[in-house]
This record gives C-alpha cells, sequence and structure tokens, in this order.
C-alpha cells in the first residue's frame, strides 16, 4: 500500500491545532468560569462595579451570549446604582453643612438633628463620630442633656437622647434615658394637658427658629393655644373603670406567664418607679395640688422608700405577699397625704410595672377595650391610615392602608395630620384621634395634612368600612385586577405584601395561580414595611414554596402550664421558581419569619436592609370583670436554623440579615411610594382616582418605580441573571 506522507502529516497537523485550539477552548472555558463563580460572589456581597468587571472579562473569554446579556443588566444596574449614590451623598453632604451652620448659630439641638442624619447616610459611620466637631457636639449636647434632666426640661432630653440612641442603638445608656424622660413627659401630657400644649409650643417655636435660620422661606405653624381650637383630654375618662383587683390580677398573669422568670420584685420596683416619677415631676400639682404640699409629698415618697426597701429584704417565697402588703400600705399613705384618685395609683403603677417587661406587655384600661377590639377584628369604618404620635406631640401617619380611601387621596407615610375637622390635633391622643377620625360608613372627616416639606392642605375624605386585601401586584389593570409582571421580557413577577391575615393564604394562592396560567418564571415577594399578623398565616406562606422541615418553632426561657411550644412544618407540593424577598427595617414578625425561614433553607435570595427584629409573641389575659386585659409576652419565635429574631436589649444582632444589602434614604423610600401609588390606584369607572393631577380616564401616569427603588431594581437583576444560568 502506498502512504502519501506529505497527506498524512498535513492530517496530523491538522488533528494536533484542533486537539490545541480544544484545550484552548475548554481552559479558556474554565477561566470563564472561575470568572462568573467570582463575580456571582461579589454581587452577593454588593461588590457591583467588581461584579461588572469580572463578569466582562468572563464574556470577552467565551462566546455565550448569555454573559454578553448579564454584562449589559450589571452595567445598567451599575449606573442606576451611581446615581443613587450621588443622591445619598448629596443628602449627606447638605445635612452636614447645614449642622455645622446650626452648631455656629449656637442652635445645639438642630445641628444634633442634622448629624443624625448625615450618620445615617455615612458610609463610614465609626470615622464620622469620630470628626472633631461632631465629638465635640455629642458632647456638648450629652452634658446638655444631663442638665435638662436636673432642670425637668423633658423635651430637650429626650430630643436629646432620642438622637443619641439613633447614632449608637446598642448603648442602653440612651434607651434608658429616653424612656425615663418619655415616662416625665406622659405624665404631664396625660394630667395637665393644657399647660403642656403650651409648653410645646415653646419648644415647637424654639425649633421652628432653627429651621427658618437655614431655610428662611419656612413658614412657622405654631399657634398659641386655644382652648376653643383643641380637643379635650380628660384623664378621668381615660381611667375610667380602673380598678386594683384589675391590677393585682395583671401582677400574677406576668409573674407565672411571662416567656421569662420575672418576679413580683421586679414588677413592685418598677411599679414604685412609676408613683415615685408622678409625685416628683414638675408641674403635676396643678392637677394634684396636694402635691405641691412639701411635707405631703414627702410623706409619700417616704412610704415609697420604705417599700422599696421592704421588697428588698423579702425572700422568694414572701415576693408576692410582701407585694400585696406594699399595694394596701401606698393606698393608706396615698389618703392620709396627697389623695390621689385610686385609679391614678392603680394606673401608675401599672404603667411602671410593666415597662420593667417589654414595649408590647402592658394593660388595655376599659376605656380602651372597645378600641381595641374593633383593631383586632379587621373591619372598621374610616378613612384607612395608621397613626402614631411623635416626639413633638404631632400626630404622624406611619402608613395609608392598601386601597383605602386615604391611600387614594395620596396621603403618604410621614404626613403629619394637623387638624381633625378644624381642631389643632397636637398632642391629641391616639384614642382620642382614631375616635375622631373613625366614624359611620358614607360621613366625611376633614384631615390637614401638612407634609414634610412644609405644604398644607386640607381633605375631606368620606369614610368607608375598610377591608384591606393583603396581597398586591405590580400594577393595577382596569376593573381592579392585577398585573404581576415587572418585567415582561423575562417572565418575572412581582407581589407585595402588606401584613398577614386570615385570608393571606387564600390570596397568595389566588395570584400564584395567576401567575402561573401566564408562564411566570421567576417572583420577587416584597414584604418591605410589612408589620407582620398572624402566626399561621406567616406558616401558610412559607408552605408555599417550602416542601419540608420546620418553618418556625415559639417557646419561651422557661416552661408554662397550659402554653406547650409550638412547631409549624412544611407540607410537600411547593412553589420551584427562583425567588428573591425584599426586606427592610419596617420588616417585623411574621414578615421576618416568612424571610427568615425561606433564607435558612436557601429556598430565596433575601434584599434590602436588616429586618425590624420584633420576634415576640403576646397572649391577652382577661382581667377582673373582662372589661380589661393584660397584653402579655409569653414566648419567641425561632427560625428553622434555631436563631430568635428579637432585638434583646444592648444586642448586636437581630432580625433578617438579607443576603445582598442594598440601603435606601428616607427620600428614596418616599419616592419609591408615590411611584407605587400612581401604578396600583385604580383608575376606571368602578374607583375613580382621588390623586392631585393624576387624569381620571384612561391610562395610568407613567412612573418608573424601577428607577426610584434601588432595593427593588436589584431583585429584577438577581433574576435575570438567575434565569439566565447565573448561579447565585
Amino acid at each position: 500500500m502506498n502512504i502519501n506522507w506529505r497527506l498524512w502529516a498535513i492530517f496530523l497537523g491538522l488533528v494536533l491545532a484542533c486537539a490545541i485550539v480544544k484545550a484552548q477552548d475548554k481552559a479558556s472555558q474554565f477561566a470563564s468560569d472561575q470568572l462568573k463563580s467570582e463575580a456571582f460572589k461579589a454581587l452577593r456581597g454588593g461588590e457591583y462595579d467588581r461584579t461588572n468587571e469580572l463578569l466582562g472579562k468572563a464574556a470577552s473569554m467565551s462566546n455565550d451570549p448569555a454573559l454578553t446579556k448579564m454584562v449589559s443588566w450589571i452595567q445598567q444596574f451599575a449606573t442606576q446604582r451611581q446615581e443613587f449614590a450621588v443622591q445619598k451623598q448629596k443628602g449627606h453632604d447638605k445635612a452636614i453643612t447645614e449642622g455645622q451652620k446650626l452648631l455656629a448659630a449656637r442652635y445645639s439641638e438642630a445641628a444634633l438633628d442634622r448629624v443624625r442624619d448625615a450618620f445615617l447616610l455615612a458610609d463610614n459611620k465609626d470615622t464620622f463620630l469620630k470628626e472633631p466637631w461632631v465629638a465635640n457636639l455629642l458632647k456638648d449636647v450629652r452634658e446638655a442633656a444631663e442638665q435638662a434632666d436636673v432642670e425637668q426640661k423633658w423635651f430637650t432630653s429626650q430630643h436629646v437622647y432620642s438622637d443619641l440612641g439613633a447614632m449608637e442603638p446598642t448603648n442602653p445608656v440612651w434607651k434608658d434615658r429616653f424612656k425615663a424622660a418619655a415616662g416625665r413627659l406622659r405624665l404631664l401630657a396625660m394630667y395637665t394637658p393644657d399647660d403642656f400644649k403650651a409648653t410645646v409650643d415653646v419648644e415647637v417655636k424654639r425649633r421652628e427658629a432653627a429651621e427658618q435660620f437655614i431655610n428662611p422661606t419656612t413658614q412657622p405653624t405654631t399657634k398659641p393655644v386655644d382652648e376653643n381650637d383643641s380637643f379635650k383630654s380628660d384623664w378621668h375618662e381615660m381611667l375610667r373603670g380602673v380598678r386594683m383587683d384589675m391590677l393585682m390580677d395583671a401582677l400574677e398573669d406576668a409573674q407565672t406567664s411571662y416567656w421569662r422568670d420575672v418576679t413580683y420584685k421586679t414588677l413592685t420596683n418598677g411599679g414604685l418607679k412609676g408613683l415615685s416619677a408622678l409625685v416628683t415631676t414638675r408641674g403635676l400639682e396643678k392637677a394634684f395640688p396636694s402635691i405641691g404640699d412639701t411635707a405631703r409629698r414627702d410623706a409619700f415618697l417616704a412610704t415609697i422608700n420604705q417599700s422599696v426597701e421592704q421588697m428588698g429584704k423579702a425572700s422568694p417565697n414572701e415576693e408576692g405577699r410582701v407585694m400585696r402588703r406594699i399595694l394596701d400600705n401606698l393606698l393608706a399613705s396615698n389618703q392620709n397625704t396627697i389623695q390621689f384618685p385610686e385609679e391614678v395609683i392603680v394606673n401608675e403603677f401599672a404603667d411602671g410595672a410593666f415597662s420593667e417587661l417589654d414595649p408590647f406587655s402592658s394593660i388595655i384600661w376599659p376605656s380602651d377595650w372597645d378600641e381595641f377590639n374593633k383593631s383586632t377584628q379587621g373591619e372598621f369604618s374610616g378613612v384607612g391610615i395608621e397613626i402614631k404620635s411623635d416626639d413633638e406631640g404631632n400626630l404622624k401617619v406611619v402608613s395609608p392602608l392598601e386601597d383605602s380611601p386615604a391611600y387614594r387621596m395620596g396621603i403618604h407615610a410621614g404626613d403629619l395630620i394637623t387638624r381633625i375637622n378644624g381642631k389643632n390635633a397636637r398632642n391629641i391622643s391616639i384614642n382620642q384621634a382614631v375616635k375622631n377620625i373613625t366614624g359611620p360608613q358614607g360621613t366625611s372627616v376633614v384631615l390637614t395634612i401638612k407634609t414634610p416639606d412644609g405644604v398644607v392642605k386640607d381633605y375631606t375624605i368620606r369614610r368607608e368600612v375598610i377591608r384591606v386585601s393583603s396581597i398586591k401586584g405590580y400594577r393595577r389593570q382596569p376593573g381592579g385586577s392585577w398585573d404581576y409582571f415587572i418585567d415582561s421580557d423575562q417572565k418575572i413577577a412581582y407581589l407585595r405584601m402588606t401584613n398577614f391575615t386570615k385570608s393571606t393564604e387564600e390570596e397568595l394562592g389566588k395570584a400564584l395561580d395567576d401567575m402561573k396560567q401566564h408562564g411566570t418564571k421567576a417572583i420577587i415577594m416584597d414584604l418591605r414595611n410589612n408589620p407582620g399578623g398572624l402566626l399561621a398565616a406567616a406558616t401558610e406562606v412559607c408552605d408555599k414554596f417550602l416542601s419540608k422541615g420546620v418553618i418556625v418553632s415559639t417557646r419561651g426561657e422557661r416552661e408554662l402550664p397550659g402554653q406547650p411550644p409550638i412547631e409549624a412544618k412544611a407540607s410537600p407540593d411547593d412553589v420551584k421558581l427562583p425567588l428573591v424577598v425584599l426586606v427592610n427595617q419596617f420588616s417585623a414578625s411574621a414578615s421576618e419569619i416568612v424571610s427568615g425561614a425561606l433564607q435558612d433553607y436557601k429556598r430565596a435570595l433575601i434584599v434590602g436592609e436588616r429586618s425590624f427584629g420584633k420576634g415576640s409573641v403576646q397572649m391577652l389575659f382577661p382581667l377582673a370583670s373582662r372589661t380589661a386585659a393584660l397584653k402579655l409576652t409569653t414566648s419567641h419565635y425561632y427560625l428553622p436554623s434555631g436563631r430568635c429574631i428579637h432585638k434583646e436589649d444592648n444586642a448586636t444582632t437581630w432580625g433578617v440579615d438579607p443576603d445582598v444589602k442594598v440601603e435606601m434614604s428616607s427620600e428614596q423610600m418616599r419616592a419609591a411610594q408615590e411611584a407605587r401609588i400612581e401604578m396600583e390606584v385604580l383608575r376606571d369607572g368602578e374607583v375613580k382616582p382621588q390623586i392631585a393631577a393624576a387624569p381620571t380616564t384612561g391610562p395610568a401616569v407613567k412612573k418608573d418605580l424601577l428607577a426610584a427603588d434601588p432595593q427593588l431594581s436589584a431583585a429584577v437583576l438577581l433574576l435575570k441573571l438567575e434565569l439566565a444560568g447565573a448561579e447565585l
């Protein structure tokens, strides 16, 4: 056989060349895969620039079109992120500039507010606090607050301790001092409301002067107290029906059923501190003239001090009996000295006793019982807003409820309600506010709203029966249904869970069915600002996405009779789509159960900021005559990993930490909420929008929610990458 050696050599050369090319391709692919792995690790750590760099290198080594897409998505997000960073830096720099101006003009407290704002926006918070001008200011205001305590200028000290607590959240001193100052202000607001309002007006004027120094166009809003212009509060009505036997029942329930061991000694000493504050708070003599008599006041204080000594000497077995004797002695001494009404003694002892436990344990007195029952039924007639009192006595909107009249009007979280039906709402109690804002279906209430940027406007709002849906989609469609697709090309769906109710599981099931019919490939579950709700609803939501294992367990530090630990487990047949869960510092309780369980099982990526850290369970204990109840913490939640999410005093870890941390400033949060409202409001003939400048017909006003919301943008990016093959 004749062999053409030349052709054979050419053939062997080609084979060798192909082998070399394959080896090079294999090596190149290996290097590309390594870069991809490093890039996705950097992405989970929030290193977006590094991610962009590594993926770019990987794409240059590969002909994979998916990588090219990923690079373009990362670059787009990096550009958006840079815009967010610029906004954040501007806010930080503005706060510093204004703080230094205020400090130079000797507006120290207002300067401290700006320092707090700058601190929260600072990249390196420790370095910021060590800047000489900041450190000197903090030293000066600490000394000023301590002097304010001595002089009983409680507004000043409370204000300072609030800011210091925000900058040093793990320092228990600021929390304790803030609590003490707030307690004194509560006494003044409750028992001498008119004088308290006048004092608040003086305080607000002082702060407005600082604001006008920085921004001369700021219009002052403070008016002198007008008796006919304000709501009247009457402590007699608030304490109607309060009795000593209710207090005794509550103390016994707390001692036997609190989630951890608590002694009668602890409760009694707290109650005695409460009574001591009552008789030593300057200004209360206008409500109770007898405490202006030094001899009478000192005699009652002597009884309190003797009671502290008695309880200190009591053995554990004697504490209950000694506590009862102390209460009897206090009532007898009261009659012989300052002669407070008995319900005042009972209320202040109770407030002091249960403040020793936690912020969620307290007595619901008869005057509050009906309103409490309303709030737990999940249905009422009103305008649909959650409210609270801020440090200055303003009535602040925590959040408009979904699909409520207030929500459709465009009232936002952070707005102040300055008047209700024309009457001044400053320093109004929450109960008073609720009673005046709610009312029969079909009637109206006029709320005067002041936005954070100073715009004041009257809103006439028609009351409705408020039934709040807990599941929302991305965009409202004509007729009221939801468009869930936040990215229709990639088939990424978005749902927002506002709270956890009896209907949440059913609503979620319907939403998931709708998504399935439309070919959804991935889901974003938004739990930001979700305060929680029913434990059962939280476990049902988790069960939709988990097929096995413990979802959550509850237990206390001690075993309680009739209250065995609870353990909820997942069942098979879960939704298997890629999942990202959004949380922030206002995601609490049931929201943390869901996000924490899904994170522990690596079923979802968690994006956003660390959650609130509310992992306690409360139960109601009916008190004497069943017209009052003790709301008491009886256990804590534990995640599948065994970790408790609850934020204890002095804790450095709590809640659910995101896998991918993305911070948002308060301005960004507000902008995102405004964009979301525009997309969620009904705009057809069934329910017409009432937001100013919004059309009443035609398509929805287009606001780019993704452009306003960096956390949501990050969630979309992560799912697009995962769908394109990224291993996150």
